[in-house]
């Protein structure tokens, strides 16, 4: 793999996790990806918005943690896979452990010619674990998800530092919109309870299928839900709509944990909670 990003975790780029947030992992990740691209000589630079119109799927993991100064190396690869075509991935330079990763479907990817392609099967690490396939939500109107239980958790406009030169949303700004409004979720689960200042939530897997762009000024709402409940790994539902054209332009399915920030470790939920928050479950399509 080729290394194409050095950087490192700033302050303002954690959350009240006390780690780098997942929209600044993506955000490298996007450096590392569109800065391999053009060393690789596959885009030039002044085609390099182009990849955010041809980027079809993205499946991100998050491996370690991120805190904060921890200097960052990104490297970038072409992928021998049956559904992604690209890796990126960061690593903390003082570990040498990767802390995120992400595979990439890229349609009409140039010829490579003599270009060497990583082979999956050295990285298993960076591939899908917990979630198989694309959601079936996405040909859902608003009100027919509204309908299966998903709850409305984000609304807004898309700002233009949010954009690319050419006006298109960036790819990390789609899981910053997102993560944005994940409180509001659970808010909605926990009802009149106070939260607990010593837990957070962390993302494991986040898988985004992209069908329609969004651009400068398009209003969009985000609708979410629980898919799944078990002890310790919780999985989530997301779309987001365009609120122009109605239509969805972006589904996501993510696998997080609750996290107990003293022992930063993952916190199992107990039979109770499970059982409390499988009531409030989406209906499966």
């Amino acid at each position: 793999m080729e290394l194409s990003y050095r950087g490192s975790v700033n302050s303002w780029e954690c959350d009240e996790n006390n780690h780098l947030n997942v929209r600044f992992c993506e955000q490298k990740l996007w450096q590392t990806l569109s800065a391999g691209f053009i060393s690789s000589g596959l885009i030039s630079p002044s085609k390099v918005d182009l990849l955010l119109s041809r980027t079809r799927r993205q499946h991100s993991r998050f491996q370690n943690e991120s805190r904060l100064a921890a200097p960052l190396t990104g490297y970038f690869g072409l992928l021998q896979h049956e559904e992604f075509n690209v890796i990126a991935e960061l690593r903390n330079d003082i570990t040498g452990e990767v802390a995120c990763s992400a595979v990439y479907q890229v349609a009409d990817l140039a010829s490579v010619g003599e270009l060497t392609f990583e082979s999956h099967e050295s990285l298993s690490y960076a591939l899908p674990r917990g979630i198989a396939e694309d959601l079936p939500f996405a040909k859902l109107s608003l009100p027919e998800a509204l309908d299966k239980g998903f709850r409305p958790i984000g609304q807004g406009i898309i700002q233009q530092e949010e954009c690319s030169g050419s006006g298109l949303m960036m790819l990390h700004n789609y899981m910053g919109r997102i993560s944005d409004s994940m409180p509001h979720l659970w808010r909605s689960f926990e009802g009149d309870g106070e939260p607990d200042s010593n837990e957070g939530g962390a993302v494991l897997e986040f898988r985004k299928r992209f069908y329609s762009p969004l651009k400068l000024s398009d209003r969009y709402v985000v609708v979410s839900g629980m898919l799944d409940v078990a002890p310790k790994v919780q999985q989530f539902a997301h779309l987001m709509f365009n609120l122009e054209t109605q239509q969805c332009s972006v589904s996501a399915h993510a696998v997080a944990v609750r996290m107990d920030l003293i022992a930063r470790k993952a916190k199992s939920l107990s039979p109770v909670e499970q059982q409390r928050l499988r009531g409030l479950c989406i209906q499966s399509y």
